[in-house]
């Protein structure tokens, strides 16, 4: 019976024209059952209409539509899903009303390209592990504890490096195997040549005079005061050249060595810092004014003070703040003399060596600072200001002693 009624129900639902009352039933009626039954089918299309009216299910209008026009629509209504279930993660709305994307990292569409990443995902998966009878805690590891010193501070510096004052190493720069022009941080080398001379040729720093010639005198840039014919022991001459920065008594040297002794004294400049490693300097004169043959690294002025800082008399100079002398000028009588040192930072704790300054090499400076665990050699060239390279320097010893 449940048979029948099924077979009956499918071919009142084909239909052209759905009666809408029992009434007119017959007369709308065009395509006729093949059942010999025709009663029985009126009855079965009673019994429908009155659970239509029941509102037991919905009776949907059927047209009669030829195959192929039925193939046609069902490949439409497949491209007008909105949602795409390829893959596992990812979806992306195409209804032409609402094409809004929620995650972009999937094809639509493309059943080729969503196989290929299902397969890839399942070979990524870690083979499942079998549950034991006991969960164990997960395994936690010591982290990981930085112990390399705090970030080098910015100085304003173009080129710095520091070194160690007790074995001449290397411990940081920037930049420090640029040559540059170094101003009087020349002066280093003169100062420490000069030293050297005195004791190759025996001579008494407080006992040899020298005379200021008349082209130290005219010599622009820092001064000591000299004057032409001025008689000035040798250790006048060296206080007068590192304090002050004098650049006639720089000038003073050089001639006094080459007339006296018959020594090329720039010559035995680029002598000594060829022996000593420094194979990015050359000295064109010993005061530091520009001259485009004038130059040096931060690297090779670091190299310089530790072997400079090795002679005592040295390392003495430049750690004077201050320096009282006399001496006699061209017409036999004597005069007093003041200099004061130009770095200042030997008030706050550090023990030399050099400034300098230039239009072209910019503010200068090389520092010397010494405790009783450590001891550093700071170099910096081309400075910001005269006021910045003295925070500059404060700020790498801060960072060398952390």
């Amino acid at each position: 019976m449940n048979q029948d009624y099924l077979e009956n129900r499918q071919q009142v639902l084909c239909l052209k024209y759905q009666p809408t009352s029992t009434s007119n039933y017959r007369n709308q009626i065009v395509w006729q059952p093949q059942n010999d039954n025709l009663n029985s089918t009126l009855l079965l299309a009673q019994r429908i209409f009155r659970e239509y009216k029941q509102n037991k299910f919905q009776v949907r209008k059927v047209s009669i539509i030829q195959q192929q026009q039925q193939q046609d629509k069902e490949i439409d209504q497949k491209k007008q899903k909105t949602t795409i279930n390829d893959s596992k993660r990812f979806h992306m709305y195409s209804n032409p009303k609402n094409r809004k994307i929620k995650q972009l990292n999937s094809t639509a569409n493309n059943s080729f390209y969503s196989k290929k990443s299902t397969e890839k995902q399942q070979q990524q998966q870690s083979p499942v592990k079998p549950k034991t009878a006991i969960a164990r805690p997960k395994r936690m590891l010591p982290q990981q504890i930085s112990i390399a010193p705090m970030d080098i501070p910015f100085v304003s510096a173009q080129s710095w490096c520091i070194f160690n004052g007790k074995n001449g190493q290397l411990m940081s720069g920037y930049n420090q195997y640029k040559s540059r022009q170094m101003a009087s941080i020349t002066k280093i080398m003169t100062c420490w040549l000069a030293l050297k001379l005195t004791q190759q040729f025996n001579l008494d720093l407080d006992n040899t005079y020298f005379t200021v010639p008349e082209k130290a005198e005219r010599i622009g840039g820092t001064s000591a005061q000299l004057q032409s014919g001025d008689k000035l022991t040798i250790r006048d001459l060296l206080y007068g050249l590192m304090l002050p920065s004098g650049n006639d008594a720089a000038i003073s040297l050089q001639h006094n060595f080459e007339l006296n002794k018959g020594c090329d004294f720039i010559q035995q400049m680029n002598q000594n810092a060829q022996d000593i490693g420094m194979e990015l300097t050359s000295y064109a004169n010993p005061h530091g004014l520009y001259h485009e043959s004038n130059y040096s690294s931060a690297y090779d002025i670091g190299i310089l003070t530790y072997h400079a800082l090795q002679n005592l008399q040295f390392a003495s100079i430049v750690k004077t703040k201050i320096y009282f002398s006399e001496i006699e000028d061209k017409f036999g009588e004597s005069k007093e003399i003041f200099w004061e040192n130009t770095n200042k930072m030997l008030y706050q704790g550090f023990r030399g060596v050099k400034t300098g300054i230039t239009k072209e090499a910019g503010p200068c400076v090389v520092e010397y600072y010494e405790d009783n665990q450590n001891s550093f050699i700071i170099v910096l060239l081309n400075c910001r200001s005269v006021d910045h390279r003295w925070q500059d320097a404060i700020k790498l010893l801060d960072w060398a002693r952390s």
